[in-house]
Order: C-alpha cells, then structure tokens, then sequence
C-alpha cells in the first residue's frame, strides 16, 4: 500500500522491521567508491541475508571527482541502490556541468540521483538551482523540518505551490516548532506533516515515506506510530 524507509548509522541499527534502508556513505566500514570487490560482496551478502535493500545512499565525495562517482556508482549498482543523494557538500562548490555528469553516471546504472533542500542552503541550492539540474534521473527529498526553520511553511507555502511535487521521492517524516524552532512529537508542531502527505497521496505518491530519528528525546517507534495513526485518519 505504501512505502516506508528509516534511515540507519553505526549509532541506529534498529530497523523496525523495514526492509528499505538510507545509509549514508562509510556505513559498511568504508566509502563505497574505495571499497573493495570483496567489501562489495560482503555488503551484498548481509543486504540479501537481512532481506533489505538499499532505497537511499548518501554520498559526499565532490562531484568533481569523476572518476570517484564512476566507481561509487558501479559498486552501488552491485549492493542494489535504487537512489543516491548527493550531499550538499558534494556540490558546495561545483558547476551545474559537472553535478550533470553525476547525474548521467547514475543514469547509465539506473540510479536515480536525489537532492535534498537544506534550510542553511537554501540560497545557494533551492528550487531554482534545482530547475537547471531537473531529468528524467533526478529527484527530490522533502524534509519539513528544514522548511520550518526557515519559517516557510512546508505545505502551505511549498507543496501546495510547487511543480515539483510530482519530483518527491521522500518524504522525512518529523515535526518542528517555529517558534522556537525545536522539534516535537508528530502533529505538535508546523511541519503539516499529515498536509503534506495527504497531497503527495492524492497525487498517487509511489515513493517512500523516511522515518530517521530527528530528536534524541522522540523514539523513532513513536515516530512510525503517530504517522501510522496520521495515515489511518485520511
């Protein structure tokens, strides 16, 4: 019915019984790109044994590193990512040339390439830089969160206007205060979580709602069960 991922690190090996994995890069005990035909292997082989797959890798190697991101993509293509992130430090510095030479690396091995719009970023990668960059093999994370603390509001602001909804990916399911900008338990604060999912649904969502641990004082079992308690009230 519908997708769920939950991000995991060395600290958060929990998975709650979700299959889809975000892993961000070193997670296997070193970067995908210098990992060798056996760590590839290995890694491979506990993915198929746990019965996971790898929905997101976050990836930080600077896009001008060609010849890294042509290594990076084989080995990924190997352990089964469906999509990458490129972080944003990836493409701090870099030209939209080159981020599209990343793009078409992944496009080759049928890897989506995702980008996630950060509130401390915003001017320097919004929706505009995303424009120039915008195929056939590129998508987007929307983290609410990020939205609130720019004091922009994700869905009335954002979701309710934008072109890109269609562009979604992932949706970080959390909540924030604006004021202060802290965050709190689902449906607490002004994210509009339940808003944003409940337009991304009408639009016959096919990506993955992502539980991650946002708040070290919010479980992420209270996080999947409040959203689970959001989707049954649609």
């Amino acid at each position: 019915m519908y997708h769920f991922s939950i991000a995991l690190d060395e600290n958060n090996s929990c998975t709650h019984g979700i299959a889809n994995w975000e892993l961000t890069d070193g997670y296997f005990g070193a970067y995908l790109h210098q990992m060798t035909p056996g760590q590839v292997e290995d890694a491979r082989d506990m993915l198929i044994r746990k019965l996971a797959r790898v929905v997101l890798y976050t990836v930080a190697v600077p896009v001008a590193d060609y010849a890294a991101y042509v290594q990076f993509f084989r080995n990924a293509h190997l352990i089964g990512v469906e999509n990458v992130k490129l972080d944003y430090a990836a493409i701090a510095d870099a030209s939209d040339a080159q981020i599209q030479k990343i793009i078409a690396i992944g496009q080759s091995f049928a890897i989506r390439v995702l980008f996630e719009l950060e509130a401390e970023h915003l001017e320097e990668f919004g929706f505009e830089r995303y424009v120039a960059l915008r195929g056939e093999n590129t998508g987007l994370i929307l983290n609410p969160n990020e939205f609130t603390k720019a004091h922009i509001a994700p869905y009335t602001k954002i979701l309710s206007k934008t072109k890109f909804a269609g562009d979604i990916r992932f949706l970080r399911v959390c909540d924030m205060q604006e004021e202060p900008a802290l965050p709190v338990p689902l449906q607490k604060g002004n994210s509009e979580i339940k808003e944003c999912a409940s337009k991304l649904l009408a639009r016959s969502y096919n990506g993955y709602f992502a539980f991650q641990a946002y708040s070290p004082d919010i479980p992420v079992s209270q996080i999947i069960s409040d959203f689970a308690d959001v989707l049954c009230a649609m």
